[in-house]
């Protein structure tokens, strides 16, 4: 696989060679939650949906962690090639790897130990309880995966092979399938045939991106030093991006707790899925952040001020383009993607795929805001200014929502529950392109 020239390549060239493989990426990691979704709810009904609904909380949180090291990381390696440094870019890879593997692995085993008192925090039922211990159990056994697989990802595209992690990632996705099939109807193990299928698939994909740092193929590859200083370095980097993750754990739970209040049961299957479908947004919009924030980083680290403006005017045009199309594409056929997720029986009771419709045209339209947004705050990030990608993260993820949630919910039950999304999205975008323009008069590219 050749290297890409990131100095010489036209930004929009460039761009797409970064971005169409991130987007198949995405997309084919987004396919984890939403396969397990499917399966378990045309299998096991909407209690199951539920719960894996109640559970899902704990999948941001330790993909914050993944974040806080890898995306922040990978930030500084980007920075350090850029400056003719490939060692100090190997102390950084190789310092955040180790610790990521031991962190994973001990936290794992104590969630383990805890998980019946964390499916209780997180707000199970006496009727969901069970389906989230079982659930919850097998991820923690194989959080150290869920944990390297996007990490190694992240720093392969990093490395200037952005292929490789698409066709890793496209591997994984087709794994899991599978073995979802065959786990929940052929094993009949219900959610942890569920969850089995997660970990095996994210394995798979890791040991494909494992060889390339143990093979050396590139310029990022195991060496044996370890800096304690570089993972704080990378941490504190990465406290936006991972502030992002713990936020929308934080969302998931307020939604899901005050959905249960609300609407008991239902409410929380209906927001399940459209989680499980909201994926497909979230993945298309960080894509292209994703496909921005190597060229941004490196260009920084060069020096090349004039293409760190034209890669970020340029991914706010595409972000936008495509915030609008998948919107109107869920507004107008988003009825047929409820249906995958539906027994037969739930399909006959026409009230509740109506709720769930009128649900997703309402929520999904604070993701056209949100891909702006978060592209911002992660362009502030690739450029090293940690303070105000975290301010501007924190008023598009939880900033407004934990305002407007509790407020319209009790003035306007259910349907208050989906305004509040994209009302916060629509105030944060406000006060995201102020901290952009405040940015730019102090010459941040520069």
């Amino acid at each position: 696989m050749q290297k890409i020239d990131l100095k010489n390549t036209p930004i929009p060239t460039l761009f797409f060679s970064y971005f169409i493989p991130s987007l198949f990426t995405m997309l084919a990691l987004s396919t984890y939650s939403t396969i397990d979704g499917i399966f378990v709810g045309r299998k096991l009904g909407s209690d199951a949906l539920a719960a894996i609904g109640i559970a899902w909380p704990v999948f941001p949180i330790i993909i914050a962690f993944e974040l806080l090291l890898s995306f922040g990381g990978a930030a500084l390696v980007s920075f350090y090639l850029g400056r003719s440094k490939p060692y100090r870019a190997r102390v950084v890879f190789s310092s955040v790897f180790y610790f990521a593997t031991l962190i994973s692995i001990v936290c794992g085993a104590l969630c383990f130990y805890f998980v019946e008192d964390i499916a209780l925090f997180l707000g199970a039922s006496a009727r969901l309880k069970d389906y989230v211990v079982e659930y919850l159990s097998v991820t923690f056994l194989g959080m150290v995966f869920i944990t390297l697989h996007p990490l190694s990802d992240i720093f392969v595209i990093n490395d200037k092979k952005p292929l490789l992690a698409t066709i890793s990632m496209i591997v994984s996705a087709i794994s899991n399938i599978i073995l979802n099939y065959f786990f929940i109807f052929i094993f009949e193990w219900g959610v942890v045939g569920s969850a089995l299928a997660t970990i095996f698939a994210h394995f798979i994909g890791f040991l494909m991106l494992f060889q390339h740092f143990l093979l050396k193929k590139g310029d990022l590859f195991f060496i044996k030093a370890f800096s304690i200083k570089k993972v704080f370095i990378s941490a504190k980097t990465g406290i936006p991006q991972s502030f992002a993750e713990l936020s929308a754990a934080l969302i998931m739970f307020l939604f899901n707790t005050t959905l249960m209040h609300i609407s008991g049961e239902r409410g929380v299957a209906i927001y399940s899925i459209l989680m499980y479908c909201g994926i497909v947004f979230f993945t298309a919009l960080f894509a292209v952040a994703q496909g921005m924030q190597p060229i941004a980083s490196f260009s920084y680290g060069a020096r090349l001020y004039e293409r760190t403006k034209k890669i970020l005017n340029f991914s706010l045009f595409v972000v936008i383009i495509i915030g609008i199309s998948m919107y109107m594409l869920a507004y107008l056929f988003g009825d047929r993607l409820i249906y995958l997720f539906l027994k037969q029986d739930q399909i006959i009771d026409k009230s509740f795929v109506f709720d769930v419709f009128t649900a997703m045209r309402i929520y999904y339209f604070g993701y056209i805001f949100l891909g702006i947004n978060m592209l911002v705050a992660i362009y502030l990030q690739s450029l090293q200014k940690t303070l105000s990608s975290l301010i501007a993260t924190f008023f598009y993820t939880i900033g407004l929502l934990v305002f407007l949630l509790p407020t319209l919910s009790r003035f306007f039950g259910q349907i208050g529950i989906w305004i509040s999304y994209p009302l916060s999205q629509f105030g944060a975008l406000f006060i995201v392109m102020g901290i952009l323009l405040y940015q730019r008069r102090k010459n941040i590219e520069k």
